[in-house]
């Protein structure tokens, strides 16, 4: 009952204090590097509605703190467990990453692949429906001429698009991992600091 007063205060405290220092700050907000659902933290759906005036950055390093914290608390797991525990974790936020990244790409290339059979569906119809006419040579030249170069410019466009979204991808991937690197190296300061404690805590108990 207490512990459970005292995550509401707390709570309520850290929503005021973000909430003055957003009154302080400029207007402009800071992107995370990545999306929330990627967070190395476990889910905490309880609290959501005690935390809606906390920014979901905020939150988000809130919950990575509290499950490293749940794990390091009382000296309960060995080290190797705990190592164990955050290799999981981190593959199982990875393997998320991963296939929401892939169905973007997926869904990128659906709507390419769309685009690009109906462009040449119309160039076909308007290929058919010109050389159903009588024409002489000049306007026949001039024709196939305007096609070829609506044809560039159309693959030109896509290849921008291409480049774009391949762009966005490794910028995409680079953030994630950058974001990984950075809890990885905060787990495993954390770590070296409780694997003193529990070295010092199996030697107490040997020698009693």
């Amino acid at each position: 009952m207490n512990s459970r007063i005292f995550t509401l205060c707390f709570v309520s405290v850290l929503a005021v204090s973000c909430q003055i220092k957003t009154t302080h700050s400029d207007d402009s907000t800071t992107k995370p590097l990545v999306d929330p659902k990627y967070s190395i933290a476990k889910d905490r759906a309880e609290l959501e509605q005690m935390r809606e005036e906390i920014p979901a950055e905020v939150k988000k390093k809130n919950d990575e703190t509290a499950l490293r914290d749940d794990w390091m608390r009382e000296l309960k797991y060995s080290p190797e467990v705990i190592r164990e525990k955050m290799s999981t974790l981190v593959r199982k936020k990875r393997d998320l990453f991963n296939k929401d990244l892939g169905k973007k790409r997926e869904q990128f290339n659906k709507v390419e692949r769309k685009a690009r059979e109906e462009f040449l569906k119309n160039l076909e119809k308007e290929r058919k429906d010109f050389l159903g006419q009588k024409v002489d040579r000049e306007k026949r030249a001039e024709f196939f001429e305007e096609q070829d170069e609506k044809r560039r410019e159309y693959f030109s466009e896509q290849k921008d698009k291409r480049e774009d979204f391949e762009a966005d991808m490794r910028e995409e991937r680079k953030d994630y991992e950058d974001y990984v690197k950075e809890k990885n190296d905060e787990f495993n300061s954390e770590i070296k600091a409780y694997t003193i404690k529990w070295n010092v805590k199996q030697k107490s108990q040997e020698a009693n």
